[in-house]
């Protein structure tokens, strides 16, 4: 507003600003109905974060690109390839790489396709054991994410300050297709720990059956492309349709020692010609913590009536790192933003004339709140922990583009306002002027 403050007079600046007001708040309803109807029939590709930086990979350690810890990077992996990346890690903080391969939607995959990550010295030691992701028994192409940890702990390997190498590695059966796969590197740092709560909950107070689903008024939401456009949504009821292929994200705060308990319910389809229909695996659900690690899946054979699928997860504790990271429960080590993967597969398409079909998901956080540890650094800034206004734009499902929309719409309102108190200050000082001039003349 400075640039126009000097150009235009007050008037002309008043004006300006009312202007630019009303478009701001004009703008913001277009995009919004644009979100609400983009769950059109059909599955869209991954979206990848807007900042991400493209690199390319090498099968050459020597010549491996350099991954700034805290960035988001995009590449993409061809079939039995193996791509090295390097990154810079401290001796305090622990690190987390993820990598997604997003294959086209409807392309064919096989069981045991997928990805793998692992830390390595530039020694050649291995950091830790090499972790992969799959398509699995669903054999549905569809976003997949694989992690490796660099963890400071005493017996671990790779605990000095330097430079280590990233390797991932990609295996596709020889009928699958055979397309380079986009992929999505994110490493992120999780600072030291000071002190403060890290043991976990007693298991005797753990939850291992689903409770109650929450009931009542569910509220329109449209699940995103992956994780960085995933619907925010709280506890309650959500209520979305989804398309044959299409994966849908979605993502809840879940603080330290509460539980996560999710139930997915699929609506009804006619099956064109059909007396009976059987699609195996054919509603899918996975759930992935902050640093997008697989945490869960489950899912059921769909027969076009309606179907549920429900799990809930052990309580989010910093001791949970003791477990495996491939556990359920080692898996569960961080408080922050939890994403859920809602997947209905393309086979669906070649049995209903449905477009889409209609999907609840009805989310309860069990368990209140616990202090957890205390870190030498502001985690959040590093994509760790949940603050209230994250759980109010959950609550309120909420999507960042509307909440940036509402926070541009109260920066211009503050604007207009303190252009307002201006020229009413003015005006005052020219009133204070005349009266004091006339004084004078008598």
């Amino acid at each position: 507003m400075g640039g126009v403050r000097g150009s235009r007079s007050r008037s002309g600046l008043a004006a300006g600003v009312c202007v630019l007001a009303l478009a701001a708040s004009g703008s913001a309803a277009p995009a919004w109905a644009a979100e609400e109807e983009s769950g059109a029939p059909g599955a869209a590709s991954y979206r990848p974060a807007e900042d991400a930086v493209a690199v390319e990979g090498t099968a050459s350690t020597a010549d491996a690109p350099y991954l700034e810890p805290g960035g988001i990077y995009t590449d993409s992996i061809e079939p039995g390839e193996e791509l090295y990346y390097s990154v810079v890690l401290d001796d305090t903080g622990s690190y987390f790489a993820s990598v997604v391969a997003a294959p086209e939607p409807g392309s064919a995959v096989a069981y045991g396709d997928g990805i793998a990550v692992q830390f390595h010295s530039t020694g050649g030691d291995n950091c830790v054991a090499e972790q992969r992701s799959a398509f699995g028994s669903s054999v549905a192409a569809r976003p997949i994410s694989a992690w490796s940890t660099r963890m400071i702990a005493e017996d671990r390997s790779c605990q000095t300050a330097g430079t280590y190498l990233l390797r991932v590695s990609r295996d596709s059966d020889e009928e699958s297709d055979q397309a380079a796969w986009p992929t999505e590197i994110r490493v992120m740092r999780e600072p030291a720990v000071a002190g403060g709560q890290t043991a976990a909950p007693p298991e005797s107070s753990w939850l291992t059956e689903v409770p109650t689903p929450p009931a009542g008024q569910a509220r329109v939401v449209t699940g995103g492309t992956g994780f960085n456009d995933a619907q925010p949504v709280g506890e309650g009821v959500w209520r979305d349709d989804i398309a044959p292929g299409q994966t849908l994200f979605y993502r809840v705060p879940v603080d330290w020692h509460q539980q996560l308990a999710v139930t997915v319910e699929l609506g009804n389809a006619p099956f064109a010609g059909q007396d009976y229909a059987y699609i195996g695996d054919g509603l899918l659900v996975e759930v992935y913590n902050p640093a997008r690690g697989e945490v869960t899946g489950f899912s059921r054979a769909y027969t076009g009536d309606p179907l549920r699928v429900q799990e809930v997860l052990p309580p989010a504790a910093y001791d949970n790192r003791t477990d495996a990271p491939s556990t359920t429960a080692g898996t569960m080590r961080f408080a922050g933003w939890h994403y859920l993967a809602v997947h209905l597969k393309d086979d669906v398409a070649e049995l209903t004339e449905a477009g889409t079909i209609g999907l609840h998901l009805r989310i309860s956080l069990e368990g209140e709140p616990a202090d957890g540890p205390v870190y030498e650094e502001d985690p959040r800034e590093a994509g760790f922990g949940v603050t209230e206004e994250d759980r109010q734009q959950a609550d309120e499902g909420k999507t960042d583009e509307a909440v940036a929309a509402e926070q541009r719409g109260g920066r211009v309102a503050l604007g207009v306002g303190s252009i307002g108190a201006g020229a009413a200050l003015l005006l005052a000082l020219g009133l204070w002027t005349l009266l004091a001039r006339r004084r004078r003349a008598r």
